[in-house]
């Protein structure tokens, strides 16, 4: 019993040595994990590894291998629990069942070498770095020797493992030192090379500095020379100018001498001239004062001559008109002499109608014909004043006649006018006289106009102007006219709002060759109707180029109608209304359609 008591107590302690061992490696691996957690994640991955470089002697990648054999999931990190049995497994492996005698006496002999002394423990520390080489490799070999003397003393089945790994850390630490003494020594070469290179630029620095100091004096001394020899040319001219400066202020000196005396003979003649200006002065509002009374007469005069033109005009004006009406009842007559010689002729044959035809042609014509032999005259001047004397039929190339003589003799002499005017009433007289009509019973009839316009119909040719003019001036519609050749004309009395008027109608020709005659129509006239054939859009088209032309003749302030004619041909119509309308909004003109 007592042997198997003193067993139990030997055993005892040793049970308790190894179980603090445990307890110490626990809280070493409690605090490795610490280390390396340091953002308390609860786990470590291969990086925090790195962080017990500084507790343990091992490298990063020797730490690294320790996390990848730990890592028994190769999920990338480790927890506390598998940090602290995988650390305690690789520092403290388990002993087999055979080797527990062993172990507990070796615990028992390392406490008697404890209690033995520490002189011992550190002669033995020593040998073993001395066999290691590491006698020199740690800076402060007393952590070391505290943590292997703990290992000795609580984990003594360790020692060797960690005089393994005390060896692999001195192998890699003098590898270490070499690889750093030799990274010194390529260092010092390396800035031995670089102080030689810094050297060798700072010379040749120093020697384009030189270089350069060189030409820029050089270039300094040959600019001030450049710059003193244009000093030297500057001031040579400048002298030159002065020379001619001086010159030219004694020829100016003479010059203000001369004008001086100038001056004085100009006084002299200006004052001459005041005098001669104010004789002038008075002659000139005596003179003005004989002008403005010779332009009160000229005034009088010329109001005179406007109403004696008047008064001239509707005499002529009446005589025209009954000149007309004679006209009418001539060839109503003729008409009415043909009738029954038109039945005579029936029976007779082809050649003599045809030459009783020719002849009464003949005796139309001669009818129609001018009075006294009086020239026919076509050509027609709408520039003259508003005179209503040229009227459609017979009589009226007579009278034009007339009134472009005695408008000639006005020009000439005004008293000579008057004669003439006489003797033109006379023949007119005369000749009705001739015809075997009585004048004065139509004479009393006609009332003279109190207005008198003037309105012009232009167009393309066979638009209708003609047929128009007829069928508003004769009240009858003619469809076979012939084109007009340059001008032609009629006259239609109207009366509006109990004024009677006269409207003096021209027909003028719409070929191209006579459009310079048509513009001069246009200064004095009243009105202006522009005709197209809405069966034919060329003449439409022209209608643009012809208000251009009324415009540049007459004005702007002149009204002209845009007047469709053949409106009765509807179903051979090219322009449309809204053409038209379109026109005349453009063109600001009235617009109709007949």
């Amino acid at each position: 019993m007592e042997e198997e008591g003193q067993v139990n107590g030997l055993s005892a302690p040793g049970g308790r040595g190894s179980e603090w061992g445990r307890i110490s490696l626990l809280d070493k691996n409690q605090e490795f994990f610490r280390i390396c957690d340091v953002e308390a994640k609860g786990f470590i991955t291969r990086t925090d590894m790195r962080r017990l470089h500084q507790e343990l002697p091992l490298s990063s990648s020797e730490l690294e291998d320790v996390f990848d054999s730990l890592d028994a999931g190769r999920d990338g990190y480790l927890s506390l629990e598998a940090f602290s049995s995988g650390f305690s497994t690789a520092f403290c492996p388990a002993p087999a069942p055979g080797h527990r005698v062993k172990e507990t006496l070796y615990q028992s002999q390392w406490d008697a070498r404890l209690a033995g002394g520490e002189d011992e423990e550190e002669q033995h520390f020593s040998m073993l770095l001395e066999s290691l080489g590491a006698g020199n490799v740690f800076e402060d070999p007393g952590e070391v020797r505290s943590l292997w003397a703990q290992l000795r003393k609580d984990e003594p089945h360790l020692l060797s493992n960690f005089e393994e790994f005390l060896a692999r850390v001195t192998h890699q630490i003098k590898d270490a030192k070499e690889e750093k003494k030799e990274m010194e020594s390529a260092l010092q070469r390396k800035a031995a090379t670089h102080d030689s290179e810094i050297r060798s630029l700072y010379e040749e620095m120093e020697a384009q500095i030189k270089n350069e100091k060189d030409r820029l004096h050089l270039k300094d001394s040959e600019r001030q020379q450049l710059h003193s020899q244009d000093l030297e040319y500057q001031l040579v001219s400048k002298e030159r100018e002065l020379d001619q400066l001086s010159s030219k202020q004694h020829r100016l000196e003479r010059q203000c001498c001369e004008l001086s005396s100038e001056k004085k003979e100009r006084h002299v003649e200006n004052v001459k001239l005041k005098v001669t200006n104010e004789e002038l002065v008075r002659e000139l509002d005596s003179t003005s004062q004989e002008l403005t009374l010779a332009q009160e007469q000229l005034a009088l005069l010329q109001q005179q001559a406007s109403r004696l033109h008047q008064e001239k005009e509707m005499e002529m004006y009446r005589i025209t008109e009954g000149l007309q009406r004679e006209k009418q009842s001539l060839m109503k007559q003729l008409d009415l002499l043909r009738g029954p010689q038109r039945e005579r002729e029936r029976g007779r044959g082809g050649r003599r109608a045809k030459e009783e035809e020719e002849e009464e042609e003949e005796e139309e014509e001669r009818l129609d014909g001018p009075l006294d032999g009086w020239p026919l005259r076509r050509v027609i001047s709408i520039e003259e004043d508003h005179l209503p004397h040229l009227l459609l039929g017979g009589p009226q190339p007579l009278l034009h006649q007339l009134s472009e003589e005695e408008e000639e003799e006005e020009e000439e002499e005004e008293e000579d006018e008057d004669d003439l005017e006489e003797g033109g009433e006379e023949a007119a007289q005369s000749d009705l006289e001739a015809s075997g009509v009585d004048l004065t019973s139509e004479e009393g009839s006609v009332s003279v106009p109190e207005r008198l316009f003037k309105v012009v119909l232009v167009g393309n040719s066979s638009v209708g102007k003609t047929s128009l003019l007829r069928s508003f001036c004769e009240g009858r519609f003619s469809p076979a006219t012939s084109a007009t050749v340059g001008i032609d004309y009629s006259v239609k009395t109207l009366t509006l709002d109990n004024t009677q008027v006269a409207m003096q109608l021209w027909d003028t020709a719409g070929q191209e060759r006579y459009r310079s005659i048509t513009k001069q129509f246009f200064r004095k006239a009243d009105g202006v109707v522009v005709m197209y054939d809405v069966t034919v859009e060329d003449s439409f088209k022209a209608v643009k180029p012809w208000l251009d032309n009324v415009q540049e003749a007459a004005g702007e302030g002149i009204p002209i109608l845009l007047l469709g004619n053949k409106m009765d041909k509807d179903e051979e119509r090219q322009v449309s209304y809204k053409e038209a309308f379109l026109l005349a909004e453009v063109g600001e003109v009235h617009i109709g359609h007949i």
